[in-house]
């Protein structure tokens, strides 16, 4: 099974370990090849792949021939960040209209929390979104919380914070219609694995692995 991630983020990497354990249990082996979203979803529609890693529920409403896989496996959480030394007040997704708000193309969670913004920029890549939000271009940033917190660690982005959670969000793997049979072997796997226990103690380790413990890193719950 050749299945596709957002390459440059730390949630889909963290998502590929997750779901990789979870084919190896139900007898698939999966390959996992990184590359920009938008990419991701023309190569899965063409089906030039066998499915994607992790999407949200908007992107099957948008996507409806793809199989959505349930139940839900991993999360994110939609983040705004915004420079610290800026009043920046965020205290739901409409608030965003009055900013210059900043997303990556093709990421539907962000899409999603800033439809109708007027002020929308929209960049190929997480460290050119927040590079822009450093530079003064754009007011605020939207992705997932790990990974704007691992790529402002990466950049050593230290006078950005994030200011508000807008969303969570389920995370679902994605099947082309041909691999549709393979759906119930996979979700058997993530229901065990999810009452068992595992589910959670797995993530917490592979996240462990890709952010330091610190407080300023640890994940939002």
């Amino acid at each position: 099974m050749v299945l596709s991630l957002n390459q440059g983020e730390v949630l889909q990497h963290v998502a590929g370990e997750l779901l990789t354990e979870i084919y190896r249990r139900a007898g698939l082996n999966a390959k996992v090849e990184p590359s920009p979203p938008a990419r991701n979803n023309n190569r899965v529609l063409n089906n030039q792949i066998d499915g994607e890693v992790a999407r949200v529920g908007a992107y099957f409403e948008k996507n409806p021939g793809l199989i959505k896989v349930e139940p839900a496996y991993y999360f994110l959480v939609t983040t705004a960040f915004a420079k610290s030394g800026r009043t920046i007040v965020v205290n739901s997704p409409a608030d965003l209209h009055q900013y210059r708000v900043g997303i990556i193309r093709g990421v539907a969670h962000a899409q999603t929390v800033t439809e109708g913004v007027p002020n929308l920029v929209v960049v190929n890549s997480v460290e050119q979104l927040f590079k822009m939000l450093s530079l003064d271009r754009i007011d605020i940033a939207v992705d997932a919380y790990i990974n704007g917190m691992d790529t402002l660690k990466q950049l050593n982005l230290k006078d950005i914070k994030p200011v508000a959670k807008l969303a969570k969000r389920d995370l679902y793997n994605a099947l082309i219609p041909s691999k549709a049979d393979l759906a119930p072997r996979i979700s058997k796997v993530i229901k065990s694995m999810f009452a068992s226990g595992e589910l959670a103690s797995l993530t917490k380790s592979i996240e462990a692995n890709h952010l330091d413990s610190s407080p300023n890193h640890q994940l939002q719950k």
